[in-house]
Formats: structure tokens, sequence, C-alpha cells
């Protein structure tokens, strides 16, 4: 078995969906993406994924997640993969900076 993870159809974190960017939205050969980006040096951007149930029975039945990456032959930038239920929203707001960024738009 060989299929691909979809982004999930929901909010990257519940309550943080009035940061969220949709990339490649108006790119037809990409599937939009919804995630946050990082007010930080490093620029992070945190996305949710999605399993289908026969994907999370071949996890549990001990198949491994494959990472491609187009790094338009640039060097690669370092990434990091989680699993979680839900993420703690303050976690997101204070890892990301994100109060920083809405002060700022209010001041």
């Amino acid at each position: 078995m060989f299929s691909y993870l979809q982004p999930a159809d929901k909010p990257v974190v519940e309550g943080l969906e009035r940061f969220e960017l949709r990339m490649g939205a108006s790119q037809a050969e990409y599937n939009p993406l919804r995630c946050i980006p990082g007010n930080t040096p490093n620029g992070e951007r945190l996305s949710r994924w999605t399993l289908t149930p026969e994907q999370r029975q071949a996890i549990a039945d001990g198949a491994d997640i494959f990472l491609e990456l187009c790094t338009f032959n640039n060097p690669m930038n370092p990434i990091r993969m989680a699993v979680a239920d839900e993420i703690n929203s303050a976690f997101v707001t204070h890892g990301y900076k994100l109060d920083e960024l809405e002060k700022a738009k209010i001041g």
C-alpha cells in the first residue's frame, strides 16, 4: 500500500483560525494547505494532516510514514513531524509568537 496523506479539512488549531494562511489555493497542481505561520526568525509553518481508516490501520500494523519534499534544488530545510489528537492553542500561540503578531496589528 502506498497512499498519500491529505491535509485535514478542519482548523490547524481550534481557536487560532484567524492566523491561518491557505497555501497553494490558487495553484491547481497543489492541494490547498491550511497552515499557521510562525512570527519567528525560523519562519515555521504548522499544518494538520489526516489519515484514512486504511492508513491508520496500516500504521497500527507497522507501516512507516514517508516524507517527500520539493526542495526546488535548494538545501533541504529542517522539518519535524508529530502525532496528536489536538494541540494546545496556548502552546502554539506562545511558541509561534502569535500574541506578539496580534499586538502589532492592534497597535
